[in-house]
């Protein structure tokens, strides 16, 4: 069933069992959604829960004090300069095998 309404092509079009009403020639995505909406939902889930979190535990979330902003960045600047020297190593390891095993290379 397709209707025209003035510029924009409402169609009712039936995915999984459910009927989808979508404003374009696609049809709809279950569980889908572009990744700026998809970003901007986990922030509003992160941000409700730590609110619900706050007003539920009260005094039992004294412990909590003792993550500053600065140790999670030092925390963060930790992990990657890690990760960094992982995968550089890595990188340096793989050139050198490969110089070896390519008989082209003088």
């Amino acid at each position: 069933v397709t209707k025209q309404i003035s510029y924009l092509k409402f169609s009712k079009r039936r995915i999984d069992g459910f009927y989808m009403i979508t404003s374009s020639k696609h049809a709809g995505e279950r569980n889908g959604g572009c990744r700026r909406c998809r970003i901007i939902r986990l922030y509003i889930i992160a941000t409700v829960s730590i609110v619900i979190l706050g007003l539920i535990g009260g005094d039992k979330l004294r412990f909590l004090s003792l993550i500053t902003p600065e140790g999670v960045a030092m925390t963060i600047w930790g992990v990657g300069t890690l990760f960094f020297i992982g995968k550089f190593s890595v990188w340096l390891f793989q050139k050198a095998k490969s110089k070896i095993n390519d008989p082209e290379q003088v």
